[in-house]
C-alpha cells in the first residue's frame, strides 16, 4: 500500500515525541510552578533529543530506513536507548520530588514502553498509537482539558493504516496498550 500525503502528515504531526511532551509539559505545569515545570520539561525534551538523535545516528549510518524505524528489526537499539531515558527521566524526577502525577506519567508510558518493545520483537506494534493511546487515557486522568488528548487518537490510528505502516489490529494494540498502562499507575 502507498503512504498518502495526509497520512504522512498526520504521522509527523501527531508523532510520539510531540505527543508525549505536549502531555508531559501539561501535567508538569498543571502540578508544579512555573520554573519547576519548566526544569522538568527541559529534561524531558533532553531525553526526547536524545532518542532521536540515535535514530538520527542510524538513519546515517544506513541502519535504518525512516525515522519511525517502520522495520521492527531496526527498533531494538533506539528502544534501549529510549528505555535509558526513560529510567534518567524518572531519576531525575524522584531526585527533584517532582510531583506524583508528573512522576506517574512517566513510569506509565515507560512502562508502555517496554511493553511495545518485547511485543515489537515478535509483531509490530505500533508505538505511534501507544503514545497516542496513553496520553488520552493519561490527559482524561489528570487534566481539566485532557480530553483534548481523545480527539488526537482516531487521527493517528487512520494515519498509521494509511500510510501502510500498520496493520488496524497493530494501531489497536497499541493504544490499547498504552491506555492500559496509564489506568494502571494514574487511577
Amino acid at each position: 500500500m502507498k503512504s498518502s500525503p495526509p497520512a504522512r502528515a498526520v504521522t509527523n504531526a501527531l508523532n510520539p515525541f510531540t505527543v508525549f511532551t505536549a502531555l508531559y509539559a501539561g501535567v508538569a505545569f498543571h502540578g508544579s510552578p512555573a520554573p519547576d515545570a519548566a526544569l522538568y520539561t527541559a529534561a524531558e525534551l533532553l531525553a526526547a533529543g536524545t532518542v532521536a538523535l540515535c535514530v538520527l545516528l542510524l538513519r546515517r549510518r544506513r541502519h535504518a530506513g525512516d525515522f519511525w524505524l517502520s522495520e521492527r528489526t531496526e527498533r531494538p537499539l533506539p528502544a534501549l536507548v529510549l528505555l535509558g531515558c526513560f529510567a534518567t527521566l524518572l531519576a531525575f524526577l524522584a531526585l527533584l520530588d517532582a510531583p506524583s502525577e508528573l512522576f506517574r506519567t512517566t513510569l506509565s508510558m515507560g512502562l508502555a514502553s517496554i511493553l511495545a518493545a518485547a511485543l515489537t520483537l515478535r509483531w509490530k506494534i505500533s508505538a505511534h498509537s501507544a503514545v497516542a493511546g496513553h496520553a488520552a487515557v493519561a490527559g482524561g486522568l489528570l487534566l481539566p482539558y485532557g480530553l483534548l488528548f481523545t480527539l488526537l487518537l482516531p487521527p493517528v490510528l487512520w494515519a498509521r493504516v494509511a500510510a501502510g505502516a500498520h496493520t488496524p489490529a497493530q494501531t489497536v494494540a497499541g493504544a490499547s496498550l498504552g491506555g492500559a498502562a496509564a489506568l494502571l499507575l494514574l487511577l
